[in-house]
């Protein structure tokens, strides 16, 4: 059951990083970075990965929803719960990608290693915009009256 979670993750990243269909590509970023990893510090690679999804990985995402009757055009930003453990991984590593893009480095692999490092350690992007996600929901906790539990 384990290796079927970890082989799930690995593919969940590919495809996250999947671009024009070029899967060995991916399968090679991914190798450089993990090998860099572990390289540079001492714990193992997969944990490094796991605790730098679980410190991204948010609880809340916000629903921008168009109004289009009434007087009040515009648009209403809902908090929305993840239920889904799965879906909460998947916008963590979404969350990580798009902030190791955003990183200077020469090599795409470089920058996700620094990513994953900093994430590991409570600190990288990611683990901002979390932060300022959850900041931007607890003003709007009375709109969780209408939400289904």
């Amino acid at each position: 059951m384990n290796i079927l979670k970890r082989k799930k993750l690995r593919l969940k990243l590919i495809s996250h990083l999947l671009k024009n269909g070029n899967k060995k590509t991916c399968e090679n970023v991914l190798l450089k970075s993990f090998k860099n990893i572990q390289k540079s510090s001492s714990k193992s690679c997969k944990k490094l990965v796991k605790t730098a999804v679980i410190n991204s990985a948010s609880l809340f995402r916000i629903v921008k929803l168009k109004q289009k009757k009434g007087k009040k055009k515009g648009v209403k930003e809902i908090p929305t719960y993840i239920f889904n453990n799965f879906e909460r991984i998947s916008w963590s590593l979404k969350a990580i990608l798009t902030s190791s893009k955003n990183q200077n480095a020469n090599h795409f692999y470089k920058k996700l290693k620094q990513e994953i490092l900093l994430n590991s350690k409570n600190k990288g992007g990611s683990v901002d915009k979390k932060i300022n996600l959850h900041e931007q929901i607890l003003p709007k906790k009375r709109l969780f009256l209408y939400f289904k539990w």
